[in-house]
């Protein structure tokens, strides 16, 4: 009896130990997901903030800036088109340059103008360059312009930097693949001579692999919900400590990774023990000892 609550406790404890090596597995492949995913986040928070500024001539009628505005935002590319009055323009530049220039001069120079932003799938050169060529040739608009070395910087540097990132996650996937397959066909190594022993009493190959199955299975789901627990910390941590991360935070795509990695841990698990019962079931009994 005592040994038999001996070999339960150590069986138990060989369970522990795979599934918390399964969930750190998991979390590193959760956290190279985290990552990617924050910085498509960041790149589309980036290209939606790159304003194009549409100045107006001098003197012209209130609703004829009105009706371009509509216009504008019913453009599908367009993400926001704000109205900004001569007033507010000047706030800004006094707020910016610290002089009073309106009071030395005693008129506002500076025309009413629309600050646009579009979407992000269209924040490269070329949409940027049309869009403005497009908005020109309005006759009520006086001059359009943006920052072009900032477009320019900002997609090609995040072309780059996602490349990386997405390497950098395939790789994270196929080592964490190669571990948790290692430690499910170490587990079931220890028992090739139970599933032997099965074999020679006349059990079908359904029949022995269906409780291991369902035991990756089991395992593969309590692994990736730990790794859950501890994935949700991390971006807890993150956020206190960098709470700018929050204006690009997602909660659907987070969702998402979070379903990806509790069905890579299923699946995996699963996938890695059917292969490593089919070795052992289909393996010759002299080679069990090797």
């Amino acid at each position: 009896m005592a040994k038999h609550r001996k070999s339960s406790i150590r069986l138990g404890g060989s369970y522990v130990t795979m599934m918390i090596s399964i969930s750190l597995v998991l979390l590193i492949l959760g956290m190279s997901g985290l990552i990617l995913l924050q910085s498509q986040n960041l790149v589309k928070y980036a290209k939606e903030n790159i304003l194009i500024t549409v100045m107006f001539k001098d003197s012209i009628p209130e609703a004829d800036m009105l009706a371009l505005q509509k216009k504008i935002q019913l453009n599908q590319k367009i993400k926001t088109c704000d109205m900004v009055t001569s007033e507010e323009a000047a706030k800004r530049l006094v707020a910016e340059t610290g002089e009073d220039f309106v009071q030395d001069l005693g008129y506002i120079p500076i025309p009413a103008s629309l600050d646009i932003t579009v979407k992000s799938e269209f924040g490269d050169s070329t949409n940027m360059e049309a869009m403005s060529a497009e908005i020109m040739k309005e006759p009520i608009v006086g001059n359009v312009y943006y920052d072009k070395t900032q477009v320019r910087d900002i997609n090609s540097n995040t072309q780059n930097i996602l490349l990386y990132l997405l390497a950098f996650a395939a790789i994270v996937f196929v080592i964490s693949y190669s571990l948790i397959n290692n430690t499910i066909r170490l587990a079931i190594y220890s028992k090739r001579f139970l599933i032997r022993s099965m074999l020679l009493v006349g059990a079908t190959r359904q029949f022995i692999r269906r409780p291991f199955l369902w035991q990756a299975v089991w395992m593969g789901l309590v692994s990736s919900l730990l790794a859950l627990v501890m994935l949700e910390g991390l971006i807890a941590l993150e956020y206190n400590q960098l709470p700018e991360l929050q204006t690009v935070h997602n909660d659907v795509k987070i969702y998402f990774l979070f379903g990806g990695i509790v069905i890579c841990g299923m699946l995996v698990s699963w996938i890695s023990s059917w292969t490593a019962l089919n070795r052992y079931i289909r393996m010759n009994t002299d080679y069990l000892y090797v």
